[in-house]
């Protein structure tokens, strides 16, 4: 059974969107992957040992609010030997829209997605 979504909130003001980018702030990617990697740690109670599949469909801009929601793995296949060894868990996840800054973003656009591979309950077994 899969953890419930989790809720993120960029906030209106941060240093990091003064330079990503002028004119037209958003989150950047590396912020948001982790945020996922958080989130899932604490989600799952696992190290996350990679992060794979991540594609960004839209911008993030300051002052949104998000939801995380976790997926069963994609069947998808992966690039030779990128495929999660048998220690590791892979959970898919997801991230939509609430709602936007001023503009009113679409509630449950879909602006990024991936997959997390998560160490073996014991944690001991890393793998990636």
């Amino acid at each position: 059974m899969l953890p419930p979504p989790v809720e993120l909130r960029v906030p209106d003001a941060a240093f990091l969107h003064e330079e990503h980018f002028p004119g037209a702030p958003c989150v950047p990617g590396s912020c948001l992957l982790e945020a996922v990697r958080r989130a899932a740690r604490q989600a799952f109670g696992r190290p996350v040992t990679c992060m794979a599949q991540a594609r960004f469909r839209h911008f993030v801009p300051p002052g949104s609010v998000c939801r995380l929601l976790w997926k069963p793995p994609s069947p998808a296949a992966h690039a030779p030997g990128t495929e999660a060894p048998s220690s590791c868990r892979r959970v898919g996840w997801q991230l939509v829209a609430v709602c936007g800054p001023s503009d009113g973003d679409a509630p449950g656009r879909r602006l990024a997605e991936g997959e997390v591979w998560l160490a073996s309950g014991s944690g001991e077994a890393l793998c990636g």
